[in-house]
């Protein structure tokens, strides 16, 4: 799991503060959600020796960030029936739902899980919570819901380490300091008072990241988007704000391009079943996405976003410096592996960067040559030539048929190389899907 080897250095670092002396292991295996990332931490009194790695049966406790990971037999090998196990109940992706984004695992993985555990460890003192969705209330990101259940283990005793040790080690870490000591309190608090702790926190406004701000839109657009679907709806406020974003992408004429085929889906949708809306969702979250693709002008955009450099001095605090880390597929073309670090003090140069979408598409766009550029243009023209098929032949029987060939565009992932392959796939889905409709 993600932060497995992070919190198992704040806990070393901890121990080793309030006194303990400390072996640790860490087994990374294939990271980045490709494979199981186990630590292991052993904590003996000066004076004593230890292996660093937890034999069969010797775990006292067990933190299992990932719940199916903790409870995989070589996992389980650790344990007996004292261990105590503290452990999330959220839905990790795994690395097979990665590579395959609508691969799901069973529903009841995650009780199986939970069964397991405790049928081989100290079922009377475990405790299960779902920590990314409580520290995601907490500080508006799940990023910290490791140290949250660290704050479990160490108010209910089962990890031994002090508690202002452990805030140490956190301000020592020096990463989102504020939100993983927040994280850690809330995981004190929960183990005080669960019920008590999620009441609160289900009615707290995060102060994580910052809601984007939508900018009024044109009155012309603004009227043609309410005249099709409404003022007082969801996807009349999901459209609102794919329009205002494909403004900021490009420009007004961009923009109501998209509108336009949002009207002309609408029209043809409420002529065979006046009360659905699900082909024109589809439709535009599709439109919008092969439209706003994160081509160096877009990311230049996203980069200098009020509320993007909001969330970094939330995490760093007022004043902190940050950089960009930045991976040019022109630069990597020519053999650069790695990606460059660009202090923000260069941000002077990023919003000329944002300036010249002017140039995005015309013959003076300097990176629009590539075949992936050229590529990314074309998918919107095939599918709204695609949509307009659909439209023109649209019944109440083959509605499903339409609004599943509407959201083939999610399968379109990735960068480079990879969103490339998934380009490919996606046209053959997409040619076999229009021809059976």
């Amino acid at each position: 799991g993600t932060g497995v080897v992070t919190a198992a250095q704040i806990l070393a670092t901890a121990a080793m503060l309030d006194g303990w002396d400390v072996q640790g292991l860490d087994q990374t295996g294939l990271s980045q959600k490709a494979g199981p990332v186990v630590s292991d931490v052993v904590l003996v009194r000066q004076g004593h020796t230890s292996s660093n790695l937890i034999g069969l049966g010797q775990a006292t406790v067990v933190l299992g960030f990932d719940a199916l990971v903790a409870s995989s037999p070589r996992a389980l090998e650790a344990a007996d029936d004292q261990t105590i196990v503290i452990a999330s109940l959220h839905e990790t992706p795994t690395g097979a739902q990665v590579l395959q984004p609508h691969r799901t695992e069973p529903g009841q993985s995650l009780l199986e899980a939970r069964t397991r555990l405790d049928a081989a460890t100290n079922r009377v003192n475990n405790r299960f919570v779902d920590a990314a969705a409580l520290t995601e209330a907490a500080t508006g990101s799940s990023a910290s819901a490791n140290v949250f259940l660290l704050g479990v283990g160490v108010q209910l005793g089962h990890v031994p380490v002090d508690v202002a040790a452990i805030e140490q080690a956190i301000n020592l870490n020096g990463v989102a300091v504020d939100a993983n000591l927040a994280a850690f309190g809330w995981g004190r608090a929960w183990a005080n008072d669960a019920a008590e702790t999620e009441t609160a926190l289900a009615g707290m406004q995060a102060f994580g990241v910052p809601d984007v701000a939508v900018p009024p839109l044109p009155a012309s657009l603004a009227a043609r988007v309410s005249t099709a679907l409404g003022t007082d709806s969801t996807v009349a406020d999901q459209v609102v704000l794919y329009t205002a974003d494909l403004i900021g992408f490009q420009d007004e004429k961009y923009a109501a391009r998209f509108v336009a085929m949002i009207e002309r889906v609408r029209m043809a949708e409420r002529r065979v079943s006046p009360e659905s809306t699900s082909l024109v969702e589809a439709s535009a979250a599709s439109m919008h996405k092969l439209m706003a693709y994160k081509d160096e002008y877009e990311v230049a955009r996203l980069m200098l976003a009020p509320e993007a450099i909001e969330h970094a001095e939330q995490i760093g605090g007022k004043g902190a410096r940050f950089s960009w880390h930045l991976h040019p597929p022109m630069l990597k073309a020519l053999g650069l592996n790695s990606k460059l670090t660009i202090d923000a003090r260069t941000a002077p140069a990023i919003r000329a960067l944002r300036a010249g979408k002017r140039l995005r598409g015309t013959a003076f766009d300097p990176f629009g040559r590539t075949e992936m550029r050229r590529m990314e243009r074309e998918l919107p023209d095939e599918f709204e030539a695609a949509i307009e098929q659909v439209c023109a032949a649209l019944t109440t029987s083959n509605l499903d048929a339409a609004v599943h060939l509407a959201e083939l565009p999610d399968q379109v992932r990735g960068y480079e190389d990879l969103k490339v392959r998934r380009v490919d796939e996606y046209r053959t889905a997409l040619r076999a899907a229009l021809a059976q409709f």
